[in-house]
């Protein structure tokens, strides 16, 4: 007769083989009791610590599955294809401790000094040259969600019935601005037609992510940014450009920053281009609203992390910063093809428009049923029915290895949703 444990043992290693699939209902109490000669209590104590572990869930009435859980097995490895920062292991460590030894052997306790409320004046003057933007009206920020968060303090007056969003869109801002109006995205920006109607009742501010959209991971063509601020400069609406991942798109284009500077809360995040960690960003404002977007940053927390600032200087005019984003596109480049090499297997499976950055936006022709899913599905970005069906995969998330085992685990995944 076997022990819970022996069972317990079996089923776990029949799920790690794949016999048991994730979604699959395993066989019944009796069934088991049966085939391993013991009492239903004994199995139904295997089920316990399976649940556990995390490898099995029950569903009433119905019986007990196979998880589809973010960790497989004890060991907690990570297959999280739902975080669109980088993983840190890309990050140059070396340099970044190279830069900081400099820093406090030349600076000594003046390295962790408190900057002005803009931020590091040689920062700024760094970022300016890199990212070819003004100097003068630029705000050193603790990540872009603070800009966000400036934004929403300057302009808090009826701001849910005043700002207009992409649908889908990032539901960081949407949580925020509790947003209401939603204008429909195409394969190179908005509806034009939806979005002049929109204007037209009293928009004050529309959010846009130009280039690599999230989730779509489209970017603004060119006549259609202009079209765009054409319609805004008629109405009078002020843009939030929220550059998600500019640096991963192959062509750069005009940013409504450059077309409409005095129109154009622009917005940057660096920990998307670095790691989640390194919480830091910037944003240029329009000279009207700069001294109100200082003071309201000031009566938010004085000044961001003074050292990071330091670090991102030195890291930028040493050329660093530069070779990492060079890196970066490459592992982007050899990754995605992987990546789209498994999606094509599945018809009911499409890459809408000619996407960039570090994630895939996912259409399926019909639902799939998954209890945890290791992406983020489209109820995420958008209210609209329409997009229930998609989801977005985020690709630099893991470390090399766990790229390679997470690809095998989604394809066992997709393989007993679609199959």
């Amino acid at each position: 007769m076997a022990r819970f444990s022996e069972i317990a043992d079996e089923i776990e290693g029949r799920i790690q083989k794949g016999r048991y699939r994730p979604g699959e209902k395993i066989p019944s109490v009796r069934k088991l009791a049966a085939e391993f000669s013991c009492a239903k209590p004994t199995v139904q104590r295997a089920f316990a610590r399976l649940k556990a572990d995390g490898f099995i869930e029950n569903k009433v009435g119905s019986g007990s599955y196979v998880r589809f859980p973010e960790r497989i097995g004890r060991t907690g490895e990570v297959y999280d294809f739902s975080t669109d920062y980088l993983s840190e292991s890309f990050f140059p460590v070396d340099r970044m401790r190279t830069i900081f030894d400099r820093l406090f052997s030349r600076q000594g306790a003046h390295a962790i000094a408190a900057p002005p409320v803009a931020g590091d004046p040689e920062l700024i003057l760094h970022l300016g040259r890199y990212y070819r933007l003004p100097t003068d009206r630029m705000l050193v920020l603790s990540g872009a969600q603070q800009g966000l968060d400036l934004a929403a303090k300057v302009f808090a007056a009826r701001i849910s019935e005043a700002a207009l969003f992409e649908d889908p869109t990032y539901p960081g801002a949407v949580t925020l601005f509790r947003a209401k109006h939603f204008v429909p995205m195409e394969e190179d920006g908005p509806k034009l037609s939806a979005l002049r109607r929109m204007l037209k009742d009293g928009i004050r501010l529309f959010y846009v992510m130009p280039s690599v959209h999230n989730p779509t991971g489209v970017s603004y063509s060119r006549e259609k940014k202009e079209a765009v601020v054409d319609l805004v400069k008629r109405f009078g609406v002020i843009l939030i450009e929220d550059d998600y991942q500019s640096e991963f798109v192959s062509s750069a284009a005009p940013r409504f920053v450059d077309l409409l500077p005095g129109q154009t809360l622009y917005i940057k995040s660096l920990a998307q281009a670095t790691a989640s960690g390194l919480r830091i960003g910037f944003m240029v404002v329009p000279e009207s609203l700069f001294e109100k977007f200082r003071y309201a940053k000031y009566s938010a927390d004085v000044v961001s992390a003074g050292l990071l600032q330091k670090f991102f200087s030195a890291f930028i005019r040493d050329g660093a910063y530069g070779e990492h984003l060079s890196t970066v596109r490459s592992r982007i480049a050899r990754r995605k093809k992987r990546l789209l090499t498994l999606l094509s297997r599945y018809r009911e499976l499409s890459i809408p428009g000619a996407q960039s950055g570090c994630s895939l936006w996912v259409e399926c022709k019909r639902p799939l049923k998954i209890q945890s899913p290791p992406w983020t599905t489209g109820d995420h970005f958008s209210f609209s029915p329409s997009f229930r069906h998609c989801f977005r995969i985020s690709f630099m998330n893991l470390d090399d290895d766990r790229f390679a085992e997470g690809l095998n685990y989604l394809r066992s995944v997709l393989d007993t949703a679609l199959g």
